[in-house]
């Protein structure tokens, strides 16, 4: 069907949707492709943003699970793998602070990791902590870590994140292990993830901690964690405490830490770049592939656009066809992308336990992305739109 079919002869005007839809379907081999386009484009993009948000779910699968409102730092921490360590003394300084309620030490280290049964070595992040006697909570808000405290109180016993590359071993409570060179036993299991971190993690006593790293010092933690009585104003009670500790910590809200975090991985590490890049080279691609079917589109059909410029049309009436079938593309394409990514994230989570989802917050920036990327398509082709001289016509 010709794309003049679309002009509603009753009214003397031009249908905008019918009439773009037409040209649309015109050659349906050619909309076809154009859709696989824009779908490969958008499907490029989608994984590059969801690996982008696996790099934020990364700097905060940790700190992001605190059980505080306010943390004591070294000025030398970068993030939480290169930490520096504060004076325990300092926590206690912090009590003397009314709305104080608790302050807790964290210890962090990288370990080496060895599961005797298969060989396998591995790179796990380790979290340390003081099982207090008279509490059965941890300083971290994970199910399950609560109700195994008490399995973490012999030496050499560890709970190891589920979610630890597979490799790793071993899958069991009870498995024998060594990190460190060191014998320890695993005694249970939680669910956290530390994506780009390392290949796993694991939670043990401070004691645990001190010995499996030459004895690290006790009073040398890694980080403070401070617990505010309910209803304290956080921002007042760290201004309060910079003015009271020394300069050898850092006084800042749990808040700031995890900006710490973010602008880490996503600033100061090549991956947060990596995955920035390949998504910008995916609307690059979507651009082109949809600039070169929307001019081709437009130079076969100038006789019918020069025919609408001589019964009046404007050249930003004719553009705004061009804009809608645009958004059509767009629309083909995201449905298919956004299937296939529903299928291909999982399986990406699966392979490389990288806390990669997909959320309606990604979908409706993906479908707004979509819809500019091929309307700057569609404005940078709509320019061969001045070649439509009705006098050219006769």
């Amino acid at each position: 069907m010709s794309p003049l079919s679309a002009y509603n002869r009753r009214s003397g005007r031009a249908r905008a949707v019918p009439f773009a839809l037409e040209l649309v379907l015109h050659k349906r081999t050619r909309t076809a492709v154009a859709a696989a386009g824009i779908a490969f484009a958008v499907l490029v993009m989608f994984i590059q943003l969801g690996f982008y948000g696996s790099v934020l779910n990364t700097a905060l699968a940790v700190s992001d699970r605190f059980d505080a409102d306010i943390a004591l730092i070294s000025p030398r921490f970068a993030y939480l793998g290169a930490t520096g360590t504060i004076p325990s003394g300092r926590l206690y300084q912090a009590l003397a602070q009314p709305e104080v309620a608790a302050s807790v030490p964290i210890y962090f280290r990288y370990a080496d990791w060895r599961d005797p049964a298969n060989g396998a070595s591995c790179r796990l992040f380790a979290i340390g902590f003081p099982l207090a006697a008279d509490s059965d909570t941890s300083p971290v808000r994970i199910p399950g870590v609560d109700a195994q405290l008490a399995q973490l109180r012999p030496t050499n016993t560890v709970l190891l994140d589920r979610l630890t590359r597979e490799k790793c071993g071993p899958a069991g409570p009870g498995g024998q292990v060594e990190i460190r060179n060191h014998a320890a036993r695993v005694v249970g299991h939680f669910g956290m993830g530390v994506g780009f971190l390392a290949d796993g993690a694991m939670l043990m006593s401070d004691d645990t901690f001190s010995r499996f790293f030459n004895n690290h010092p006790l009073d040398e933690p890694h980080l403070g964690l401070i617990q505010l009585v309910p209803g304290s104003d956080t921002d007042e009670v760290a201004a309060a405490l910079r003015e009271t500790l020394p300069r050898d910590v850092r006084v800042i809200t749990l808040d700031e830490l995890n900006d710490l975090q973010t602008r880490h991985w996503v600033e100061n590490t090549a991956v947060g770049n990596i995955f920035g890049m390949g998504t910008l080279a995916g609307f690059l691609v979507g651009v082109v592939v949809l600039f070169q079917i929307l001019s081709t589109d437009i130079r076969n059909h100038l006789p019918l656009y020069a025919t609408l410029r001589a019964m009046g049309y404007s050249e930003r009436h004719l553009t705004r066809y061009i804009l809608e079938q645009a958004w059509i593309y767009a629309l083909l394409g995201f449905g298919p992308a956004l299937l296939a990514s529903l299928i291909a994230f999982p399986l990406i989570q699966g392979a490389t336990h990288l806390p990669i989802f997909i959320t309606p917050g990604l979908v409706g920036g993906m479908l707004l992305v979509s819809l500019v990327m091929c309307s700057l398509s569609a404005l940078v082709s709509s320019r061969r739109l001045r070649r439509a001289d009705p006098a050219e016509l006769f």
